[in-house]
């Protein structure tokens, strides 16, 4: 719906959609849960990469010291 107000000019009124927050204070709350959400992914996957790794674990002290010795081939 549209009326004139003032010097004509037109605004749209309209209610906000019910899934819009109605406070600050809620979208908030749903940005900070989105956070949680986004560390939660992240830190799955750090740990995914983690167990990737867990193979080579053992050999990282000898190969660090051989590159430290500096005796290659």
């Amino acid at each position: 719906m549209t009326s004139s107000v003032g010097g004509g000019g037109r605004y749209m009124a309209f209610s906000p959609s019910p899934s819009a927050p109605h406070s600050p204070h809620l979208s908030g709350l749903r940005s900070a849960a989105a956070a949680l959400l986004d560390q939660e992914k992240y830190l799955s996957e750090l740990l995914a990469e983690r167990y990737k790794l867990s193979p080579f674990m053992a050999v990282i002290p000898h190969t660090c010291r051989l590159l430290n010795q500096g005796e290659f081939l």
